[in-house]
């Protein structure tokens, strides 16, 4: 896996509230060179599916309109809810793991908040279907990995409302998270499922190999959906 520091170094002295229309182009092109030096190494975590992993598709999504987070890198299933639009078929995948880089921000003149990573492994309807029939020993194993050292802190799932954790108790953390997501869909009377998204921001206050063990992590499940799609 690559060092994290290294690849966030091109945007050191960018900040978000400092920049230009140029600083802004020129940072989109950095984040969408960054993202593409990452892709290589998680296709490789995803070549693990076998055969299927020819259904796997992936893409950088830009947004120009996003000053501090320009842009997505996307692996998604080849769906194809969408014959013409790769964006539209990636956003509305059954599952996707989306790898994001985010510019450093200034809170105040003392207080400036480093730029660094974001994980994301996003699950829609179905895919929680997937993810609550995967056997309980993915989610052991994979927390096994982790066990040994200080846990990811601030490796949880999305939620406006309560604070779910990913570790410890993968497999019933995710079980919580995906019935809280079909309760808060019922009782917005939501025609869109409220996806569940596991989530982790890496900067360089965290440790080195948490980003590679996170980054692992959401790979290994997204394989493991996959696996259990093909069923």
């Amino acid at each position: 896996m690559l060092d994290p520091n290294e690849l966030l170094s091109p945007l050191e002295g960018y900040i978000v509230e400092d920049l230009s229309n140029a600083d802004i182009a020129t940072t989109g092109k950095i984040v969408a060179s960054i993202l593409g030096e990452l892709e290589e190494p998680v296709l490789k975590m995803l070549s693990v599916a076998g055969d299927s992993a020819n259904d796997i598709a992936t893409e950088f999504f830009p947004d120009p309109d996003d000053e501090s987070t320009p842009g997505t890198l996307i692996f998604w299933p080849r769906t194809r809810t969408s014959d013409t639009n790769t964006k539209e078929d990636a956003f509305n995948a059954e599952y996707s793991l989306r790898l994001a880089v985010f510019l450093s921000e200034r809170e105040d003149e003392d207080v400036i908040y480093p730029a660094g990573f974001s994980m994301v492994l996003k699950l829609n309807e179905s895919a929680c279907e997937l993810a609550k029939d995967l056997p309980p020993a993915v989610y052991e194993r994979l927390e096994f990995q982790m066990k040994g050292g200080k846990l990811p802190g601030g490796f949880e799932f999305l939620d406006d409302s309560e604070h779910i954790p990913v570790l410890p108790n993968m497999r019933r953390q995710f079980l919580k998270a995906i019935t809280r997501a079909h309760s808060v869909t019922a009782k917005k009377k939501s025609k869109e499922f409220e996806s569940v998204m596991a989530h982790y921001i890496w900067d360089n206050t965290e440790p080195d190999e948490h980003f590679a063990s996170v980054l692992s992590t959401l790979a290994t499940l997204f394989v493991a959906l996959h696996h259990q799609s093909k069923q």
